[in-house]
């Protein structure tokens, strides 16, 4: 077996930028192109449906799976792309609003139960709304570039590209 030694970093910059779908639609994909299969290999299915449609539809799903799969990484392109990631996110997260400033809460009793309402005033005075849509329309690429990163890299984790974990629990309103 050959490998192809490219020094200009060519393999890992397109498996950096490979689109990899997440772990749902790639196990949809690839059941429905088995089971699409599985309709030309029996008598009883092919009685039933037109078999040649059966597989051209299996060899669509599953092209579209590889085509969304993440692929096998060398130790270089990991580290590649976690430091990517980790840069990414240190870009992304800068600027990102507290869990206090998105969902400020007051509390008060009531007949002995302590109950919790969105503070709507807060919410406004701080322009809460306003500040996330602008925050995430300027870190849109980032996110999108570090949630497929992390897919590539945790292929089985459904949780890994998510940047809500990042977000600070408290911090100062501006």
């Amino acid at each position: 077996m050959f490998k192809i030694h490219v020094p200009t970093g060519a393999i890992r910059e397109f498996q950096a930028k490979k689109e990899i779908a997440k772990i749902d639609a790639r196990d949809l994909m690839k059941s429905r192109g088995n089971g699409e299969q599985g309709k030309g290999s029996s008598e009883w299915f092919r009685k039933r449906f037109d078999w040649r449609e059966a597989q051209k539809n299996a060899k669509v799903f599953l092209d579209n799976y590889e085509r969304v799969a993440p692929e096998t990484l060398s130790g270089e392109t990991r580290n590649f792309l976690w430091k990517r990631a980790k840069q990414l996110k240190d870009e992304f997260a800068n600027g990102m609003l507290s869990r206090e400033e998105l969902h400020p809460v007051k509390q008060f009793e009531m007949n002995g139960a302590v109950s919790a309402i969105v503070d709507e005033e807060r919410l406004r005075a701080n322009r809460s709304v306003e500040r996330e849509l602008v925050w995430q329309e300027r870190n849109k690429e980032k996110i999108k570039e570090f949630k497929n990163i992390m897919r590539h890299l945790e292929p089985e984790n459904t949780v890994a590209g998510d940047i809500e974990r990042f977000r600070p629990k408290l911090r100062g309103i501006r």
